[in-house]
């Protein structure tokens, strides 16, 4: 669910995920830096400001936030605290949510509550028979599992996604 969510390509029953409908990053500003994944996700952060949004999470492949978290000054300290102490997944003051749903080397954030939401239609249902055909007599069981829901897309601008390329 959480894949079909964020990535799904929208073709036959699958969702149009998150990705699919978010605009691409593009820097507002060359003269702002835009070196480092934390510059590239602070200026994801400006992009979706201008749209007049407010981005409230970051969505990482894991790997890229250990990239991040592992990053150190000029003196090799790091500067998201220390190993020994326990940090929250937060960048600039935004939740963090590390999902292997995520490619490495991509992310997604923005206001993704606006931007989209996820109507469950129908929970997931499970239904078991050995009445259909011959399965009582071979001794088998049929099995007919089914989850309805629809994935609205309200207000993509909310949303940005981009990678971790640099130039």
């Amino acid at each position: 669910e959480e894949k079909q969510v964020l990535a799904g390509d929208g073709l036959g029953e699958n969702h149009l995920g998150l990705i699919s409908v978010a605009p691409d990053f593009i820097a507002a500003d060359a003269s702002l830096p835009n070196a480092t994944r934390i510059d590239r996700l602070r200026l994801a952060m400006l992009q979706i400001v201008l749209e007049d949004y407010y981005l409230t999470s970051f969505i990482l492949n894991p790997v890229d936030w250990a990239g991040i978290e592992m990053t150190k000054n000029g003196n090799g300290d790091y500067i998201f605290g220390r190993p020994d102490g326990a940090v929250s997944p937060v960048l600039w003051g935004r939740a963090v949510v590390e999902s292997n749903s995520m490619s490495k080397g991509e992310w997604l954030g923005g206001d993704l509550a606006m931007a989209s939401t996820l109507y469950d239609r129908q929970q997931t249902e499970v239904k078991i028979s050995t009445e259909h055909g011959d399965n009582f007599i071979e001794g088998m069981v049929t099995v007919q599992a089914k989850k309805r829901q629809l994935l609205a897309h309200k207000r993509s601008l909310a949303m940005v996604k981009g990678n971790f390329t640099f130039a």
